[in-house]
C-alpha cells in the first residue's frame, strides 16, 4: 500500500501508464450528498485527456440515470448510459440476462421501482403505512398468495416488518421464486460525520428465515464485477483502476475483481483506519486524500515526460 502523491516521478508515470479504465465510486469520492468535492472536475478532465475511460459505479439505488447525469454535468462532464452503473440498472441487466418473466415484489426506493417498471417488469410493493394491530388484517396483507416470481431487495428508507414478512412468504411459498439484491451495505455513508445502518442485516434475516442466498448485484459482489467486465468489454483486469472511499465495499470489490485499487480519504475512511489495516485482502494498492490528487499526479507525470523529451 503506497501513498499516491509520495510516488517518485518515475513511479507516477508508470502508474499513469498502467491502466486504461478508471471505475470510480461517486458518493464520498466525487461528491457528498449534492455538493461536489473540490477538484474532482479537473481530475476527470485530466484522466479523459490522458486517454482514460471514466466509468461511474455507485451503490446508491435511490438515484435515477437522469439524476446521476445531472450530478456529473454539475462537474462539467457528460456521461452516457453505458458509463453509469448503479444497482437498479445492474438488477435489470441481470433479469434480462436470464430472460426473467413474472411478478416482482420489491423492497427498495421508488426510483428503483420506477426503473424496473420502465424496463417492462410488473412490480408490487408495500405496505408503507402502519397496519392496525389485527392478526386478520396482517395475515391477509402478508400472505396474499400472489404469484410473485422474484423478490428484489435494496435500500428502502420506508422499510418495515410487514414488507419483510411478505418477502419471506413469497420465497417460502414458491421454491422457484428468485431473491435478488442490489447494493446491500452494512453502513450507509451520509456525510463525513454521519453514517447509519444499512440493509445488509435485514437481508441476512431474510436469507436465514428462507434458507436462500441472494443474487447480489452491488459492490462488493463478484457477480457485479463479472457483469461490469462483460458490459465494458474489459479483457485485462489489471488495466483497470478502481477508486473508492470504503474499504469493505470498494477495496474488497476491486481486489476481488483483479483491478488496481485506489482508496480516497474524502468519504467513509480515515487515515487512522488505513494505518490500522493489516496485510490482508482489504489493503488497497494505493491511497490518497482525494480524487482531485489524480489531477496533480497526471500533471507531475506528464511534466516528467516533457522534461525527458526536451
Amino acid at each position: 500500500m503506497r501513498r499516491l502523491l509520495n510516488l517518485s516521478l518515475q513511479d507516477k508515470r508508470q502508474f499513469l501508464e498502467s491502466f486504461d479504465y478508471v471505475l470510480t465510486d461517486c458518493d464520498g469520492v466525487l461528491w457528498t450528498l449534492n455538493e461536489p468535492l473540490e477538484g474532482t472536475d479537473r481530475a476527470i478532465r485530466a484522466l479523459k485527456d490522458a486517454g482514460k475511460r471514466v466509468v461511474f459505479v455507485s451503490n446508491n439505488g435511490a438515484k435515477s440515470l437522469d439524476s446521476y447525469q445531472k450530478q456529473i454535468a454539475g462537474l462539467g462532464h457528460s456521461a452516457s448510459e453505458d458509463d453509469i452503473v448503479y444497482p437498479a440498472i445492474s438488477v435489470v441487466r441481470y433479469l434480462q440476462s436470464i430472460d426473467f418473466k413474472g411478478l416482482i415484489f420489491a423492497i427498495c426506493s421508488k426510483t428503483f421501482m420506477d426503473i424496473l417498471r420502465k424496463a417492462g417488469y410488473e412490480v408490487i410493493s408495500g405496505p408503507n403505512d402502519p397496519l392496525p394491530e389485527s392478526v386478520d388484517i396482517i395475515v391477509s396483507t402478508i400472505d396474499d398468495k400472489l404469484p410473485v416470481k422474484a423478490v428484489i431487495f435494496d435500500n428502502d428508507f420506508n422499510f418495515n416488518h410487514m414488507k419483510l414478512f411478505r418477502a419471506e412468504l413469497y420465497l417460502k411459498n414458491d421454491p422457484n421464486c428468485l431473491l435478488v439484491a442490489g447494493a446491500i451495505s452494512p453502513r450507509i455513508f451520509v456525510t463525513p460525520q454521519v453514517d447509519v445502518t444499512g440493509m445488509s442485516q435485514y437481508l441476512s434475516v431474510l436469507e436465514q428465515s428462507t434458507d436462500r442466498k441472494a443474487v447480489i448485484l452491488g459492490k462488493p459482489s463478484p457477480r457485479l464485477a463479472e457483469q461490469l467486465k462483460n458490459h465494458l468489454k474489459i479483457t485485462q483486469n489489471q488495466r483497470v483502476l478502481f477508486v473508492g472511499d470504503m474499504i469493505a465495499q470498494d477495496v474488497t470489490f476491486g481486489r476481488a475483481a483483479g483491478f488496481q485499487t485506489l482508496l480516497v480519504l474524502s468519504g467513509g475512511t480515515s487515515l487512522e483506519m488505513v494505518e490500522a489495516l493489516s496485510n490482508n485482502g482489504n489493503v488497497p494498492d494505493f491511497y490518497t486524500d482525494s480524487f482531485a490528487d489524480l489531477d496533480r499526479l497526471i500533471q507531475d507525470a506528464t511534466q516528467n515526460i516533457k522534461d525527458a523529451t526536451e
